[in-house]
C-alpha cells in the first residue's frame, strides 16, 4: 500500500483521477502529490509535458502520474519552520 504525501494515511493504488485521501481529504491525483513533481522544471515537472498544469494541487488527468513515495508536504513545511527559526537566532540579539 502507498502512503498520503501529506498526512502518511494509507492509500490503495493504483490513484484514479478523483480519489482523495480518506484521512485528510486532499486530492490525491495532483501534481503536488506526483514523484515527477519539481518546482523548479519546465512546468514543474521532470517529464516532458506540451502543456503546463496552472493549479498543482488540483485533480489532473496527467499519463505520468505516478504517487509519490514520501511525504514532501509535510517535510518541507517542517524545512521551511526550521529555516525561519535559524534565521530569527541568527538575527536576534
Amino acid at each position: 500500500m502507498a502512503k498520503c504525501p501529506f498526512c502518511g494515511a494509507e492509500i490503495s493504488t493504483p490513484v484514479r483521477h478523483s480519489d482523495e485521501c480518506p484521512s485528510c481529504k486532499k486530492i490525491l491525483h495532483s501534481c503536488r502529490c506526483c514523484s515527477f513533481y519539481s518546482p523548479d522544471s519546465h512546468f514543474g515537472c521532470r517529464e516532458t509535458i506540451d502543456e503546463p498544469v496552472w493549479d498543482k494541487e488540483k485533480a489532473n488527468f496527467c499519463d505520468y502520474f505516478r504517487l509519490t513515495e514520501k511525504a514532501s508536504a509535510n517535510k518541507d513545511d517542517e524545512r521551511a519552520t526550521k529555516s525561519r527559526e535559524a534565521l530569527k537566532n541568527l538575527f536576534s540579539f
